[in-house]
């Protein structure tokens, strides 16, 4: 069995910061390990790097091991690239391009999870500076389409109307798009690993543990999962399982798998929480999560399971399917 492992990289942004590009360009590490992954299971594995204009090239291949994110490092092309696979008729990993397309769109997934009945912080989409805000401070402030903690950083919290306005008019400048604005959980960060298409299996819990100077506020920015010399990213490690309660997890999986059906997802996903008093509050559905096999929570998980890097990698291989799942025809607005 002949599998293309599909990726891109970026050179130069063209939105927010150059460094942002070390998220983009870590698909080289997971190509390296997906082929090691697959070749050890004995499959015929090549990387092919993404040419939008050349996709009939894939053809020759019986499925495509999809790690392509980006094009130009616009996040929002990865739709693009999904609804051309598709259109290839050849069996590929991860999400189609109706569960992508709500996923990235964090104001469309927060109106899908508020419809059905499941917690998430309050919230709103700050299209100027100039918006006035019915929130409750402090909040975080981010990028309404980007993913891997792109456009977060510590004045991403902010605690006042100054600050709310300053982190709102970076946004609309470097990034380009609207600012989701939410209240600020303070509570244990929780991510929940599923794997499957029709039948599921949610991994063992993983949580995010900040041991940030005291007063720092503790979430995930673009520096604590990045850049590897900053306090930050060395004061924000994953455990596995997470410290839950027996009916708080069972609550989280509940809401994880709700959440992974309700956005359409197959293959893989994962859904990230804030829990407070007892509480678990989705902060987003992430149709795409890091599978690079050093330190991702994703990996830990599977881990904790008994699942190997190779072991996992065969499996995502397995749910990849050329036809699309059912599409809906009124997506929330």
């Amino acid at each position: 069995m002949k599998i293309a492992i599909l990726y891109n990289t970026i050179d130069a942004v063209k939105k927010g910061k150059e460094i942002e590009k070390i998220a983009d360009n870590e698909v080289l590490e997971t190509v390296a390990a997906v082929k090691k992954a697959l070749h050890s299971k004995g499959y015929d594995v090549e990387p092919v790097k993404l040419n939008m204009n050349d996709l009939s090239a894939l053809k020759k291949y019986d499925a495509i091991f999809n790690l392509a994110e980006s094009v130009d490092g616009e996040t929002t092309a990865e739709i693009k690239i999904i609804e051309a696979l598709e259109s290839l008729k050849i069996p590929f990993t991860g999400n189609n391009s109706y569960a992508t397309r709500l996923c990235l769109d964090k104001e469309v997934t927060k109106k899908i999870l508020l419809k059905n009945k499941i917690p998430t912080p309050k919230y709103q989409i700050f299209k100027t500076a100039e918006d006035k805000t019915v929130l409750k401070y402090p909040m975080i402030v981010k990028p309404l389409h980007e993913d891997a903690s792109i456009g977060i950083d510590q004045k991403s919290y902010v605690t006042n109307a100054e600050e709310l306005k300053r982190k709102v008019k970076e946004i609309l400048v470097e990034y380009k798009q609207p600012a989701l604005v939410e209240e600020y959980i303070d509570g244990q960060e929780i991510n929940a690993a599923i794997l499957g298409n029709d039948e599921v299996d949610v991994l063992p819990l993983s949580e995010i543990v900040f041991e940030y100077p005291e007063g720092v506020p503790k979430f995930l920015t673009f520096e604590s999962k990045w850049i590897e010399d900053s306090i930050f990213y060395k004061n924000s490690n994953g455990r596995c399982p997470a410290e839950v309660d027996a009916q708080t997890e069972k609550r989280i999986i509940g809401l994880a798998v709700k959440c992974f059906k309700l956005m359409g997802c197959r293959g893989y996903a994962r859904v990230d929480f804030r829990v407070k008093d007892g509480i678990p509050y989705v902060l987003e559905v992430n149709p795409n999560p890091c599978i690079n096999p050093n330190g991702t929570g994703f990996i830990r998980s599977a881990n904790k399971a008994g699942i190997d890097y190779a072991s996992l990698m065969e499996r995502i291989l397995k749910y990849a399917r050329s036809e699309d799942i059912e599409r809906y025809s009124v997506v929330p607005s």
